[in-house]
């Protein structure tokens, strides 16, 4: 029964696979299928982690809701045409009252979620690009735990009046039981454009990003757009909006950028007196 009520929300289980990663994401409301050469792509759209010979390194930090914490390490570099990819998510939930009947809890516990991605990209023509990621997936609920495999495919096109469109599905594959109950994964289906706008008179950057986000097995649809403005190309201002989730929609931050990293920080407020998420990134560029 503890098993079942944790891992399971709606129709599927593993909700840490539904959680966005990277401040500058989560900023801009996760509207991010259409952005290239982040190391986030791993977990967006794994086309649009094609980038130069440079190797770019991300770590984020996330407090969440209710003891939940959020670590994520991914690591993107290129040779050639192709472009690859390394990524670990881990998220875990602590101090979850352990009852066998209604009444005081026997004690704590801690529910952990990790998946382990490797991507690969393809760049077809200076226009398009498809990337694929395979991930193995864990997870442990009190002291029953269990494994998995997961497949993500993306494609990314770039036209040339400056728009982006970009499209994904994630988490095709399957979980070994865990206490005779096999967790169904959240499979989601991102399209969604972005577009660069360059101010000639003012060295200012903004960059538009929408997207329409399905999850078939919960038959929920979301809408995510968001907005980046850029000053000098060091100074980022961010701001997001979702539609479709009970507990949250708006979402900002901000980002400070030198030759070889970038700090990210984002705000995302919850309803409910569910209180608000501070997540914090870090990207590091190697020349």
């Amino acid at each position: 029964m503890i098993s079942t009520s944790i891992s399971q929300t709606g129709n599927t289980g593993l909700s840490f696979l539904k959680f966005g990663v990277g401040a500058r994401s989560l900023a801009m409301g996760e509207a991010f299928v259409a952005l290239a050469g982040d190391p986030a792509g791993t977990y967006y759209n794994p086309a649009t982690i094609t980038t130069d010979a440079t190797a770019h390194l991300l770590f984020m930090h996330n407090e969440g809701v209710q003891d939940t914490k959020t670590d994520y390490l991914a690591s993107i570099t290129g040779w050639k045409d192709f472009s690859f990819g390394l990524s670990v998510n881990k998220t875990s939930i602590n101090n979850i009252p352990l009852r066998s009947t209604p009444g005081e809890p026997l004690g704590m516990f801690e529910a952990q979620n990790a998946s382990i991605g490797l991507s690969s990209a393809y760049k077809v023509n200076p226009s398009f690009s498809v990337g694929v990621t395979g991930k193995f997936l864990y997870e442990k609920i009190y002291v029953d735990d269990a494994s998995g495999y997961a497949i993500d495919f993306g494609a990314l096109y770039k036209s040339p009046w400056k728009a982006r469109f970009g499209l994904s599905v994630s988490n095709i594959g399957s979980m070994n039981k865990l206490l005779n109950e096999s967790t169904k994964l959240p499979l989601i289906i991102r399209a969604g454009t972005s577009y660069d706008y360059l101010f000639d008179m003012v060295p200012l950057d903004v960059r538009m990003n929408g997207e329409i986000v399905s999850l078939p097995r919960e038959s929920k649809t979301h809408l995510h757009i968001g907005t980046e403005t850029e000053f000098k190309n060091m100074l980022a201002l961010r701001f997001g909006y979702q539609t479709g989730y009970e507990n949250k929609n708006f979402s900002a931050g901000i980002g400070i950028r030198s030759s070889i990293f970038r700090f990210d920080y984002a705000y995302v407020p919850y309803k409910y007196n569910f209180g608000s998420g501070h997540i914090f990134s870090l990207e590091i560029q190697f020349q």
